[in-house]
């Protein structure tokens, strides 16, 4: 038996298409003993087989395999479609394994949790503290708002907000991966030099000053498309995206910033109007990008189209949140920015459960 990989110009975690060829009967047999949980399958002729396998079935396939040499074309095949998120203090194997990323606003205004208590220190520690206890692997810090019709603040008083706790939070918590959420240069560079991990630019790094820094610094990033001005944006978001992302991963490569450092996040919530439709066509892209081979982001915790698309009220959108970050993951995201990191670690615990039986 011969097993070949298909469509090895792309990547995926949903659909690896294997064909098993030049097969015997006896070998058929088999086959179709290891492959019986294995829907999206056909026998192309009497000794051809093609199917589907999404990454939690080929992992349990090959742990199954009988034959070594056959064996090791497999293991090559999961190997090429590892999802590896990597910065200089942090890697994350994220291809059987989603991770929490904790979303800790130093705002007063952001849509879900603003709140004065928000910029006192002693709260923002007892947060993050309780965030690492439940499960969160990455903390991230924002400074300001980038919610629909936020007001904005300069780029010094929002380090002046950020400065303090980053620094607090690293010497508390000095194992701790922190992104910083930020869209300013002279944010990020101050944000690098006390010791970031990661830095999130709801543009995209869309400016010769913060890719300069990106290439000095080599943090690990997360790239979004947000549909917002200065955006190339069309009606299509299946087209649009991808094509955006595979621009944006050229630009990041070229600067010698590889793909393991880089996250990208289809921007749900960002633009598209008041329906909705936009955010949930967003949050169907996900396969889409997995494509690309990099890790995608899962950003939708209870964002606003949720009352607009889905009659869900504020209170209530922790359930389409966790519904949507559910068949987001079966898509291929595997870096889930939330508010609730309990809910979310549960729902990870369970969604790996469904995958193994």
């Amino acid at each position: 038996m011969k097993i070949i990989e298909k469509n090895t110009e792309c990547f995926s975690l949903k659909h690896i298409s294997i064909c098993f060829t030049e097969m015997s009967s006896q070998e058929q047999a088999k086959l179709d003993n290891l492959l019986y949980r294995v829907r999206a399958k056909t026998l192309v002729d009497k000794h051809d087989l093609l199917a589907f396998l999404t990454i939690y079935e080929l992992a349990d396939l090959i742990k199954v395999w009988p034959v070594s040499q056959e064996k090791l074309a497999l293991e090559r095949i999961f190997k090429r479609h590892q999802i590896i998120w990597s910065g200089q203090n942090f890697s994350f194997d994220l291809t059987l394994d989603p991770i929490v990323y904790s979303i800790v606003n130093v705002t007063p205004d952001s849509f879900y949790d603003g709140a004065e208590e928000n910029l006192n220190l002693d709260f923002i520690l007892q947060r993050v503290e309780q965030d690492l206890q439940e499960g969160a692997q990455v903390i991230e810090l924002g400074g300001k708002s980038s919610r629909p019709g936020y007001a904005d603040i300069s780029p010094e008083e929002e380090w002046q907000r950020l400065a303090q706790p980053l620094q607090n939070i690293r010497q508390a918590f000095p194992e701790a991966v922190i992104a910083i959420d930020t869209d300013e240069a002279y944010v990020m560079q101050r944000a690098l030099d006390a010791g970031a991990d990661i830095i999130n630019d709801i543009d995209g790094f869309d400016t010769p000053e913060k890719l300069q820094l990106m290439q000095e610094y080599q943090p690990a990033l997360v790239a979004m498309n947000n549909g917002r001005a200065g955006m190339n944006y069309a009606d299509n978001v299946y087209q649009e995206l991808p094509a955006y992302f595979t621009e944006k991963q050229k630009e990041l490569n070229q600067l010698d910033i590889a793909n393991a450092q880089i996250c990208v996040d289809p921007g749900v919530g960002f633009s598209g109007g008041a329906t909705g439709i936009d955010s949930l066509q967003r949050v169907k892209t996900t396969e889409l990008l997995t494509n690309l081979g990099l890790p995608v982001m899962i950003a939708i915790s209870r964002k606003s189209f949720m009352t607009n698309l889905l009659n869900m009220e504020v209170d209530e959108r922790l359930l389409s949140t966790l519904i949507l970050e559910n068949q987001m993951m079966m898509d291929g995201g595997r870096v889930l920015r939330v508010h609730d990191v309990a809910a979310t670690r549960r729902l990870i615990e369970n969604f790996k459960i469904y995958q193994k039986y």
